[in-house]
């Protein structure tokens, strides 16, 4: 229990030991001992955000805007200690890491943090994802230990993806004729920060624009007739990825035949994710729907597909690409045919492929895949005035869908145990 702070809304805070994130520190900390071993190692020295964050569970120790580490876990057969400084001391273990069994080297903020670090190598074989000097550097091996996810990684995917997808889809929802791309990105960084989910990357294109230029970001033009919307979101270090395209009034011939296209391709890249495949055995299926749709160079203009974990991406999908799918482990999947780019996050489980960002307040298109209905995701249209009797009849009905609960449906913000809670009565939504 800490003491009272004079002033504050919460006269007391509790620590509470989270049972799930320790247990998930000890299947790390076992992986490591496996490393350590089959690499004839004494310690691991981990200083990147994402093998900080893999190794504690979820912990957020970039400190945004810093230069160069200020943090490291040092982790040997049977102990891992933080080292950092006296300033962030405090915050590591009392929020980001308390009671996961870590012990803690610190000194003072002035002092470099390399001489720290080096004292904790000093003498001692040891592996490191930075190269940091007289380490071994062991990147591949790391990343390799980091998937296939845990139990307690899985259950946060999920909820990550809700999140990630309504913020899409409500911000989609909103598009109208002349708002700038830039106002769109602005929106939908605002609703994901609400809800402590760092968008690390967002991409609003409107009218085509990323037919042409395949990874653009946003700008200041405004919408006239479409956009299409992608983010990538990352917390508790973890990532999801969702593309949605929305129209403003009836959608562009040339558009709804790119868009049914693409779902094919979309949609057998994410039926034959099995475990056990490897990705140079499932990208062939998909090639040969390109072909078959006399597209066969399409796939060539931008990247297709990415394994998601603690990196974006941990690996990337290319045609001579070794790489095996472990459940359970998340893929996303995003091709593109002309400006449609379909995009969708899945889960690979034992048990065969589970849609990550799906929603069913979005419009759908079914494909038959070898007789399985994968569900892709549509077109949203949003009317004008003109074209409503269109809608009314049925015209565009396949794409036709409002119905977002906006404001998060009564939700509140996305629950961490080892954060410190709100004031009683309060919630953070949508």
């Amino acid at each position: 229990m800490l003491p009272e702070f004079q002033g504050d809304s919460v006269s007391q805070r509790c620590l509470v030991q989270d049972a799930l994130r320790l247990a998930d520190v000890e299947e790390k900390h076992r992986r490591v001992r496996a490393l350590l071993k089959s690499t004839d190692s004494e310690a691991l020295l981990l200083q990147d955000p994402s093998s900080l964050a893999w190794i504690s569970g979820g912990a957020d120790l970039s400190r945004s805007n810093a230069e160069g580490c200020q943090t490291s876990v040092f982790v040997t057969d049977d102990a891992r200690l933080f080292a950092t400084n006296a300033v962030d001391a405090t915050q590591l273990f009392e929020r980001d890491a308390f009671g996961l069994g870590f012990q803690l080297k610190h000194r003072e903020w002035f002092q470099p943090h390399s001489a720290l670090v080096s004292d904790l190598c000093r003498g001692r074989r040891v592996l490191s994802d930075s190269g940091f000097e007289g380490t071994r550097p062991a990147t591949r091996q790391i990343a390799q230990i980091r998937l296939p996810l845990t139990e307690l990684e899985t259950d946060r995917l999920r909820r990550l993806a809700q999140v990630l997808v309504h913020a899409v889809e409500v911000t989609c929802g909103h598009v109208r004729r002349g708002v700038t791309e830039a106002a769109i990105a602005g929106e939908l960084s605002h609703r994901l920060y609400r809800r402590t989910v760092t968008p690390l990357r967002i991409q609003v294109a409107a009218d085509g624009r990323n037919e042409r230029y395949r990874h653009w970001t946003f700008g200041e033009d405004p919408v006239e007739h479409f956009a299409s919307v992608a983010c990538v979101a990352r917390r508790w270090g973890l990532h999801v990825a969702v593309h949605r395209t929305v129209c403003c009034g009836t959608i562009p011939q040339s558009l709804r035949e790119a868009h049914q296209k693409a779902v094919l391709m979309h949609a057998t890249g994410m039926f034959f994710s099995a475990n056990g495949q490897p990705l140079n055995a499932i990208w062939p299926r998909v090639q040969r729907i390109y072909e078959k749709f006399g597209m066969p160079s399409e796939w060539q203009l931008s990247d297709q597909a990415d394994v998601l974990g603690y990196r974006f991406p941990e690996h990337q999908l290319t045609p001579s690409s070794e790489y095996l799918l472990t459940a359970p482990v998340p893929i996303y999947w995003h091709p593109t045919v002309a400006a449609a780019m379909p995009g969708d996050t899945i889960l690979v489980t034992e048990k065969g492929m589970e849609p990550l960002t799906l929603s069913s307040a979005w419009p759908e298109l079914i494909v038959q895949v070898r007789g399985n209905a994968v569900r892709c995701p549509g077109i949203l249209v949003i009317p004008d005035k003109d074209v409503e009797q269109q809608a009314d009849r049925g015209e565009i009905a396949e794409f036709s869908h409002l119905d977002f609960p906006d404001e998060g449906g009564g939700s509140s913000r996305l629950d961490s145990v080892w954060e410190m809670p709100l004031e009683v009565g309060r919630t953070i939504r949508f």
